[in-house]
């Protein structure tokens, strides 16, 4: 898992940025060269689309097609070529449905082939296997080969249940794979190209970066990888689907756990075909060598394989709840616990209290009688909503970049991970522990302090300028603090030992501080959405920023996560119960993982809200359950199921906003939560009276006085509308 996302970054940016230009400003057609007609079976259009520079093609718009007076001009063709015979099969080879083929009339009697000594073509051998024929050519099939076939075979085994779980018959999966994947046997000018090489919104979609992740895979031996890698090749096709196939919202829903339980059968794809006792292939004439994609193997299981369900945890994935009660019934190491409305359910009581805290905040308006699930509902619509309302704000470019934060910290992990040799787990994790009230700049700023004097200064003593400026800091020069800064003297990093743990952590956060801030400059990079480093963050004024350290008990979850060298067993409880932190480490580690992970911070409950909220705000508060105000009530947690305040109606709120759009809940809360940063600047919720007046527009709303759009519209004009962002 630690190299599936940063992949040819640079590349792929380069591609969708040329993509982007093109659609965005689409030559006129008629004006265009090398474009080309690609009919797409989904929608019954022909897409027209010219090549980029950089390799894939660019959708600029649909037009109509007479299929059937296609069909008639192509069999007319095919009659002046060669013995001038065809069939049904060859105008099916060129991607002709049967129903066309007998609207056009053009097969009027059955031309009697000849016999033939020389080898089926591919294109041949993949029909004869189609009709459930045997094959006595052994060839080496492509991936995107391989894919068509698990997808077209139809008769047994595990497909039966993958149709059954997409919720289609094998007839309409059939007819979607040939729409996604095009005709490998098609002999026009489209190369067999089908929706899946094309993106709606013009960008196109490429098997390359998945194949190196299978080849990837399978040079190391990771049957995870060798999965993903062919996952990323042959199932990407979703994010192609829902502007161009009806019902498609339903199969994007439920793919996340498609895909997870495709992960965990392509673990066990070598294994399964080594268990062959009789030597048979998963497909007939297919060289059992040959066949090593798991996605392959997966389809072509025995008919008594377990019914597909949500897989174990990911590789060093945690559990976004961790369950401390002794009765318990959840084992948080497995690292597949989620938070969500669902686990909220999960206990009556807490569901209904923390529910109801939500009726006094100036976004609801009154609904008398309601249950607690409609008061629920009401309240993660109304968050769902607003997060569609900014997320569509935010201009089209930004977008795309803003999506990638967490794209951009796998990124940084991965460098790092090279750079210090530390495992992306504990980077991870460290980069978590030292989130809490920070912003994404000075995390990354504060994790790489603390990696560097781990690393690369285990062997500096103690000096007498750390001294000085222990002295100088009035948050550390406290009597609490003196024995601790008296153990320090004449020690090096490496040095520092104590028999309670939690102790050393804290004598290696106070060297860590204390060396940084007496050898470092404080200021700090702003950090590009892709996880590249940009100019230093600045003041309003033109001044760098200064990075501030937490507490030492952050620092000193960090060192640990570092220094546990990767062990999840020792990450996890550093992490602590807050769901932010733990989520945050997840998107981190596994950007990409299909449970659906989101971390909702300050900025991602004042987004849900449109509200300009700071870390003290009362729904802050009521997310996190801090209870960090004395005497004016809080959402409850239960240590049974770990679940705490009501981050789950907000985490539920970000998933069904990201279903909506077709993207990742960690995506859409990238995206909102630099648009309300933009809204809701430093210097806007520093002023009471700017977030007094913007609540007084809320309660006005909640009152009946005006209705939604006009009290976003009132909200977004008080505060100046988006700023763009510091990285652009």
């Amino acid at each position: 898992m630690a190299d599936l996302i940063a992949i040819d970054t640079d590349e792929e940016i380069d591609k969708y940025d040329e993509a982007t230009l093109i659609a965005g400003d689409p030559p006129p057609l008629d004006m265009t060269k090398d474009k080309m007609s690609v009919y797409n079976p989904l929608n019954g259009r022909n897409d027209i689309v010219v090549p980029m520079s950089l390799g894939g093609y660019v959708k600029l718009g649909e037009e109509p097609v007479d299929r059937i007076t296609e069909l008639q001009g192509y069999a007319k063709s095919l009659s002046t070529i060669g013995s001038g015979g065809f069939d049904a099969l060859d105008l099916e080879a060129a991607g002709y449905t049967s129903e066309e083929i007998e609207q056009a009339g053009v097969i009027s009697t059955p031309v009697e082939k000849s016999g033939r000594t020389e080898p089926l073509t591919e294109g041949e051998i993949l029909r004869l296997r189609r009709e459930g024929a045997d094959a006595i050519d052994v060839y080496d099939p492509t991936m995107r080969e391989k894919t068509t076939i698990a997808t077209f075979e139809n008769s047994e085994g595990d497909l039966r249940k993958i149709f059954k779980f997409f919720g289609m018959d094998e007839f309409q999966a059939r007819q979607m794979a040939e729409g996604i994947w095009g005709n490998p046997e098609s002999t026009r000018g489209d190369l067999g190209m089908g929706v899946s090489d094309i993106f709606p919104t013009g960008l196109v979609f490429g098997a390359q970066e998945g194949l190196r992740t299978y080849q990837r895979g399978k040079n190391a031996g990771d049957p995870l990888t060798i999965g993903m890698g062919a996952l990323e090749a042959g199932l990407s096709f979703l994010e192609a689907i829902p502007l161009t196939m009806a019902g498609a919202k339903g199969l994007k829903k439920t793919m996340p756990a498609m895909r997870a339980a495709l992960i965990d059968l392509g673990k066990q794809a070598d294994a399964r075909m080594a268990e062959r006792a009789d030597g048979a292939t998963l497909f007939s004439g297919v060289d059992p060598t040959a066949v090593t994609d798991p996605l392959v193997s997966a389809a072509g299981r025995a008919a008594d394989a377990p019914e597909i369900d949500l897989p174990p945890a990911l590789p060093g994935r945690i559990s976004t709840r961790l369950p401390t009660a002794k009765a318990a019934t959840e084992d948080p190491l497995t690292g597949d616990l989620v938070v969500g409305l669902e686990e909220m359910k999960a206990d009556p009581k807490l569901y209904e209290f923390n529910v109801n805290i939500t009726k006094d905040y100036p976004n609801m308006r009154v609904a008398p009688n309601a249950t607690v699930d409609e008061t629920s509902e009401q309240f993660i619509t109304h968050v769902k909503d607003n997060l569609l309302y900014l997320h569509d704000k935010v201009p089209e470019g930004t977008r795309v970049r803003s999506q990638k934060w967490y794209d951009g910290a796998r990124a940084i992990t991965d460098g790092w991970q090279k750079e210090y040799g530390v495992p992306d787990t504990s980077i991870a994790g460290a980069l978590a522990a030292l989130s809490p009230q920070k912003d994404w700049y000075q995390n990354v700023s504060l994790a790489r302090r603390t990696l560097d004097v781990l690393v690369k200064q285990r062997d500096f003593t103690f000096s007498p300028e750390m001294l000085a400026t222990f002295e100088g800091l009035p948050s550390l020069n406290k009597p609490a603090y003196q024995e601790m800064r008296k153990f320090l003297d004449g020690k090096t990093y490496a040095e520092i030992s104590h028999p309670d743990p939690k102790v050393e952590n804290g004598l290696k956060a106070m060297f860590v501080r204390l060396y940084d801030q007496t050898y470092n400059k404080p200021d700090y990079p702003i950090v590009g959405p892709e996880g590249d480093f940009l100019d230093l963050a600045r003041t309003k004024s033109g001044n760098p920023k200064k990075a501030a350290w937490g507490s030492l008990n952050e620092i000193g979850k960090a060192v640990a996560a570092i220094e546990a060298n990767g062990d999840v067993n020792i990450i996890s409880p550093l992490m602590g119960e807050r769901h932010k932190v733990r989520n945050f480490y997840n998107n981190i580690y596994d950007p990409n993982s299909p449970l659906g992970d989101v971390t909702i911070d300050t900025h991602a409950v004042a987004a849900g809200l449109l509200r300009p909220l700071s870390g003290n705000a009362l729904e802050v508060d009521h997310n996190f359950k801090n209870m960090s105000v004395k005497g004016r009530g809080t959402t409850k947690g239960s240590a049974k199921t770990g679940v705490s305040g009501n981050y789950g109606l907000y985490a539920e709120a970000y998933r069904r906003a990201a279903a909506e759009r077709g993207i990742q809940p960690r995506q859409m809360q990238s995206i909102t939560w630099e648009a309300v940063r933009g809204l809701f600047t430093d210097t806007f919720k520093a002023n009471s009276k700017n977030v007094a007046e913007v609540d007084a527009i809320w309660q006005r709303y909640k009152n009946g006085e005006i209705e939604l759009d006009e009290t976003r519209r009132l909200v977004d004009e008080r505060a100046d509308g988006i700023n763009p962002p510091t990285w652009e």
